[in-house]
């Protein structure tokens, strides 16, 4: 198994799914916590090795605690041209981490999230498997070429979004509307709302940047 860092973005506190989908995540090398996500770490009595952020938002008795426990503090200026999520995905891909899975509820406002997909894209992060538990859905940011390989349910919801101008040689298998070596375009919503048939779904993308998102069916 690739050797695992664990982001705690800031922003709102993650819902009780996400916590438990944290908790099952197996061989972490590496936990960073992004500013006011280290509230979430402690919540789970999760150990954090760095925390990193201008600290406009994390309470200073949690900062104390993980001082007291070990952690690297990084701290920057709050006139810096980054988010705090980016500084630390930046960060895992110095340490060569191979998978990375950030642990979020969206940061509240639309220009926190729409920046937090976009980091996810970094360059530096071509190499390394970039994910996200999100509430209930899980995202996956693919860098052609690229795979990613899932667990779901039967009648989950899977989309497919180009989040450059245009992925190529897409490829998927479990799923009811397949693609097979398609284009998708950075303004088609063609991709939207397909629907998982077996309990295991795959994706491939030759070139281009690809953003997979898997959503779990509500139970009655």
């Amino acid at each position: 198994m690739p050797n695992t860092t664990l982001i705690f973005s800031g922003g709102l506190p993650p819902n009780d799914a996400t916590l438990d989908a944290t908790r099952t995540i197996q061989n972490v090398s590496l936990v960073i916590a992004a500013d006011s996500g280290l509230h979430t770490a402690q919540k789970l009595d999760i150990h954090v090795d760095i925390v990193i952020g201008d600290f406009d938002s994390v309470d200073e008795t949690a900062l104390a605690r993980a001082t007291s426990e070990g952690a690297q503090i990084i701290r920057h200026s709050a006139d810096k041209d980054f988010t705090d999520l980016e500084s630390a995905l930046l960060f895992a891909a110095d340490k060569r981490s191979e998978r990375i899975v950030i642990i979020t509820a969206g940061g509240g406002r639309l220009d926190h999230q729409f920046g937090f997909v976009a980091a996810m894209f970094n360059p530096k992060l071509r190499e390394t498997n970039v994910e996200a538990l999100w509430n209930d859905a899980h995202l996956f940011a693919l860098q052609g070429p690229a795979t990613c390989e899932f667990a779901v349910e039967i009648g989950d919801t899977i989309g497919l979004q180009s989040f450059s101008n245009k992925s190529e040689e897409i490829s998927t298998t479990g799923l009811r509307w397949q693609l097979n070596d398609a284009t998708l375009t950075n303004f088609e919503t063609r991709g939207v709302g397909n629907i998982a048939t077996t309990e295991q779904v795959s994706v491939t993308v030759k070139t281009g940047q690809l953003i997979v998102t898997h959503q779990q069916q509500k139970k009655s």
